[in-house]
């Protein structure tokens, strides 16, 4: 009988500086899954490539 791990993992955003911002950057809406790596155009409860659920914090922050 084999097990159906769920794994868990969170969306990544790469910053992009900015001076007109007041912090001098933004956050691109592009990010990347924790777990494998691929990137997609904007956050989604799962990641399509891998199907991580995306509830972890993030560690990024």
């Amino acid at each position: 009988m084999t097990q159906n791990k769920e794994i868990h993992a969170h969306w990544i955003h790469k910053k992009i500086e900015d001076p007109t911002a007041v912090s001098g950057f933004f956050y691109a809406r592009e990010c990347t899954c924790s777990n494998c790596g691929k990137e997609v155009n904007m956050e989604k409860p799962h990641c399509p490539f891998c199907g991580a659920v995306m509830d972890e914090a993030n560690k990024d922050d």
